[in-house]
């Protein structure tokens, strides 16, 4: 049955499943692609907003009528109050300040010319005094002191019972 030569095979063209697979791929991405761009080209266009269903004519709002302008009313705020008040007793002390001040000016003037008028009269006054003569027959001799000598004596120190007994336990 066999002969001893082996037939030639006859040569047919094949498609791998990964070729079609890859061309298939390849279509949806450029498909995909022009979508893409299509629709970027779409959102350039602006496209005006359309009038509500409703209605055929634009909505207008009615204005609101013009209001008259406010008259403010008579308010009498309690820092105006005290404003006023604050100022009143800031001259107050402003004249209680000068008044001392006058005060004080006019007391030291009474002070100097009272003053003037006893270097006056204490240079009216002053007359020179002869000193008597210094005895120079008797001269001058330390005498010693009649003052007993002072003895040293011996200490004696106040000690507690209590701190005495405390501190020879510390020690013992």
């Amino acid at each position: 049955m066999h002969s001893g030569k082996s037939k030639c095979t006859c040569l047919q063209p094949f498609a791998l499943r990964t070729e079609e697979r890859g061309a298939k791929k390849k279509h949806e991405f450029t498909r995909k692609l022009a979508r893409m761009f299509a629709e970027e080209q779409r959102m350039r266009i602006p496209v005006a907003q359309r009038l509500p269903w409703t209605t055929d004519e634009p909505q207008t709002l009615p204005k609101p009528p013009v209001k008259e302008n406010t008259v403010p009313l008579g308010i009498h705020l309690f820092s105006d109050v005290r404003a006023c008040e604050r100022a009143k007793f800031d001259e107050y002390v402003a004249a209680k300040f000068l008044l001392m001040e006058q005060e004080m000016r006019e007391h030291e003037r009474l002070q100097q010319i009272a003053e003037q008028e006893e270097i006056k009269r204490m240079r009216s006054e002053m007359v020179p005094h002869a000193q008597l003569m210094p005895y120079f027959d008797r001269p001058f001799m330390p005498k010693r002191s009649s003052n007993c000598l002072t003895f040293p004596m011996e200490l004696s120190f106040q000690c507690n019972q209590n701190k005495r007994t405390d501190i020879h336990s510390r020690q013992g």
